[in-house]
């Protein structure tokens, strides 16, 4: 458990310690080196520690023995990684290194172009970075790459915006029903327009046809699995989501980018309704980790978007931190299923662990 407090507390201190700066600037610094080495570390690096270890555990092990070539109708990222690690001596710490990479270098790039950068790391330690990226690692990887699709939005960028979605895609097909945002972006030329809406549409259509996909209806909607603590998480999305709808005119958004954060933020909003309405909240929890970008966003500018003066922002900020470090607590201590990530376990530290067992 200490593990995690560590991984919450440096960038809490640094975050009540962060002045105020130019919004957007990359600041990168020695004490980001050592956060990005640290994540990277932590989440790959752990042994059998995070909700979904067995299950890509079976996977790795499954990839060796079948002989079915990898489609496009699927997860072909995530399944050429699976036959890497399958072929190699290290096993599922081929997937945890290779999600570790991808997960902590473009958090850590897109923190660094958030007004306060800490803060927004802050934010994402205990849900992005503990629960999803140490427990869902196909979207993990998949949400990760949606970081820099946002980054792409703000420099109005919508072939780059849909290179990171299909790029995500590659490790969670689900990823592509956020390939329709990039008409928002494309907004400078008609046929870059009817160009990128094509190209959103094909990526729908893919999706729709998807032997992957008809699992997911199957398993998470005609089955109505319920997942322990979506109700929470969908509010801790939908909460900033509300803040950006009502006051989003202060959150100095780009003409690029305004509509793709307000139609996450309305989701965000939408999400947790419907949770409260219908029973299957596993298919609603999963595709809402593609919202979790809202709360590190929201967050990280919110203290210079509604605060007057460095004293009220000040005072946002350390509310902030409370509020994810009292999250952090009452996971640790009462979630169902934290057993999965305690104790945390250390591979470099293990005695006697047979790789090729």
């Amino acid at each position: 458990m200490l593990v995690y407090w560590l991984m919450f507390a440096f960038p809490a201190v640094m975050a009540l310690v962060e002045a105020r700066g130019d919004a957007y600037r990359a600041r990168p610094t020695f004490a980001w080196v050592i956060a990005v080495i640290a994540l990277i570390a932590i989440i790959g690096l752990r042994w059998q520690t995070g909700g979904d270890w067995g299950n890509y555990d079976r996977m790795v092990q499954s990839a060796l023995w079948d002989r079915a070539g990898i489609t496009l109708l699927g997860d072909p990222g995530f399944a050429a990684l699976t036959r890497l690690a399958a072929g190699s001596q290290y096993g599922m710490l081929v997937v945890t290194m290779a999600s570790a990479l991808v997960i902590g270098i473009l958090l850590v790039v897109f923190c660094l172009q958030a007004p306060r950068p800490w803060l927004c790391l802050t934010v994402a330690v205990p849900y992005f970075v503990i629960v999803m990226g140490m427990g869902y690692i196909r979207q993990g990887m998949a949400v990760s790459c949606f970081l820099m699709a946002l980054l792409a939005a703000r420099r109005a960028q919508p072939l780059v915006f849909l290179a990171w979605i299909f790029g995500a895609a590659l490790f969670h097909s689900t990823a592509l029903i956020l390939a329709p945002l990039v008409v928002f972006i494309a907004r400078t030329s008609v046929a870059l327009r009817v160009l990128a809406f094509l190209l959103a549409a094909a990526g729908v259509y893919f999706i729709a046809i998807s032997t992957r996909t008809e699992a997911l209806i199957t398993n998470y909607v005609d089955e109505e699995m319920t997942s322990s603590g979506a109700l929470v998480r969908l509010a801790m999305t939908a909460v900033p989501g509300a803040i950006l709808l009502i006051w989003w005119q202060r959150f100095q958004l780009t003409d690029s980018e305004r509509w793709v954060w307000l139609s996450l933020a309305l989701a965000g909003v939408v999400a947790f309704g419907l949770v409260l309405i219908f029973p299957a909240s596993t298919a609603i929890d999963r595709l809402g980790l593609y919202l979790l970008p809202l709360q590190c966003f929201v967050y990280a500018a919110m203290p210079d978007a509604l605060a007057g003066n460095e004293r009220t922002a000040r005072v946002l900020t350390v509310a902030i931190v409370g509020l994810y470090a009292g999250a952090l607590f009452v996971w640790l201590n009462y979630a169902v299923n934290v057993e999965y990530w305690l104790p945390y376990r250390f591979f470099l530290l293990e005695d006697g662990i047979c790789l090729e067992c």
